[in-house]
């Protein structure tokens, strides 16, 4: 149901604080446990070796957390709010927040489905989708929350389909 695109202005609503918080968590919380194991590594060393050790294990462990955090949901809802209006199931005039819920559901499903397709987990996932009481039918939501399983698939190097 895809209609001409045209010139249009995007609705992007404000991201919630939660989400952009989230990755700057995983980079302080690695940061922190890094300096932890590194100062007690380093003490080994005397006191010299424990302020080193800090350094270098906040430096790591940053690092790590950064990683880890990297690909979660606020990168994706980034990404979502800057493509949404290019997806072949988009419809003329809807708005970001129109399929937000869809994309999130679909990108947090496919991190608990292992090598399973979205079509193998189909039903359940309509299951899950009609039990939350979102606005939005599963036969306008199915394709964005696919469109962000197989973006998400892609992105831990297990294809999305």
């Amino acid at each position: 149901m895809s209609t001409l695109k045209k010139e249009r202005a995007v609705d992007v609503d404000p991201m919630p604080a939660s989400d952009q918080n989230a990755d700057v968590a995983g980079t302080t919380f690695g940061a922190a446990g890094g300096a932890i194991i590194g100062g007690v590594a380093g003490s080994l060393a005397g006191p010299g070796g424990t302020v080193v050790g800090a350094l270098a294990g906040a430096a790591a462990g940053g690092a790590i957390g950064k990683l880890v955090g990297a690909g979660g949901w606020a990168d994706n809802d980034n990404y979502w709010r800057d493509h949404f209006h290019e997806q072949s199931f988009y419809r003329e005039g809807s708005k970001y927040r129109d399929y937000e819920d869809a994309f999130r559901f679909g990108h947090e499903q496919r991190a608990d489905a292992g090598h399973l397709s979205f079509e193998e987990h189909s039903s359940a996932l309509q299951a899950r989708w009609e039990q939350g009481g979102h606005p939005l039918a599963w036969d306008e939501a199915r394709h964005a929350a696919k469109a962000a399983w197989e973006r998400q698939g892609s992105a831990r190097g297990q294809g999305g389909k």
